[in-house]
């Protein structure tokens, strides 16, 4: 379809989707998906558009305006936007984009997940794969197959699940994220020991105070409390997998004694291992 927008070339196109019942209610769906050539002077400003926004500049730049911002975006970024939300952009020597309005259960908390990691305008090392997958999109119905909205929902699934697992970290966090995983095996591998936090940082050769906060910074918790966490989900398989009496599963994990262990254990789940037991091999 070609657009009656002012300042859009004519070679311009756009599609509009219907998708199913069941696909609204279930998947990802796009909406219209478009590849636009943008003249200079192009403007566009909406209080809402009921959908979400992909659209990835392939030449030229233009100005987003959102969240009470205005954002530049230039070529071979990518613009992700709630337009639920009031939106616009424009631009004064124009651009050329591929975009995707799409929306789906799984979108709102998918659109989040990749906001808070990338931003609403951002770029990536390796556009391809995303842009591949929108133009697939693009193509099914610019060529005018027959178009499975499974497929559809896949593609867009693709896409957003890419965003969201994107981390464009910089190489001294690589190294942190890196001793950290390290010492979590080392955690995992040693559950049986007295695994003190000053060991652990010697291991890290870090100060106890910087390997405790480091730790905190990229796993969400203290050493201390990954390892109880880690220790409690390790006798949950043993109380329903084994015969070990709670005695011996407790010296197993690597607590002290008995009590300290069901003590942890009942903090944590709400019951204790006993009754734990009970209840989950009765549903087994």
């Amino acid at each position: 379809m070609k657009s009656k927008e002012e300042n859009i070339e004519k070679a311009s196109n756009y599609y509009i989707s219907n998708p199913s019942e069941l696909i609204r209610k279930s998947f990802l769906y796009p909406l219209q998906v478009g590849y636009f050539y943008y003249l200079p002077g192009y403007k566009l400003y909406r209080s809402s558009f009921d959908s979400f926004l992909l659209m990835f500049i392939i030449k030229g730049s233009c100005i987003i305006d959102y969240d009470s911002h205005k954002i530049s975006a230039q070529e071979n970024d990518f613009v992700l936007l709630d337009c639920y939300r009031e939106h616009g952009y424009s631009s004064e020597n124009g651009w050329e984009a591929i975009w995707i309005h799409f929306d789906g259960n799984v979108a709102p908390p998918l659109y989040k997940m990749a906001v808070e990691a990338l931003g609403n305008v951002f770029s990536l090392q390796d556009p391809l794969p995303i842009v591949n997958r929108m133009a697939k999109i693009y193509e099914l119905f610019h060529h005018k197959e027959p178009v499975r909205e499974i497929l559809l929902h896949k593609y867009l699934s693709d896409v957003l699940v890419e965003l969201t697992l994107y981390s464009p970290v910089r190489p001294k966090e690589m190294q942190r994220i890196s001793l950290v995983e390290d010492i979590q095996l080392y955690i995992k591998e040693h559950i049986q020991e007295d695994l003190r936090n000053d060991a652990l940082a010697k291991r890290a050769m870090m100060s106890t105070y910087h390997f405790i906060r480091i730790f905190k910074q990229y796993s969400g918790m203290t050493p201390h409390e990954y390892i109880i966490n880690y220790r409690i989900s390790v006798a949950k398989y043993l109380l329903i997998q084994t015969g070990l009496s709670i005695n011996e599963i407790s010296r197993e994990i690597g607590f002290s004694s008995e009590s300290i262990f069901c003590a942890s254990f009942k903090k944590i789940t709400g019951v204790s291992p006993t009754v734990y037991r009970k209840e989950r091999r009765h549903i087994v």
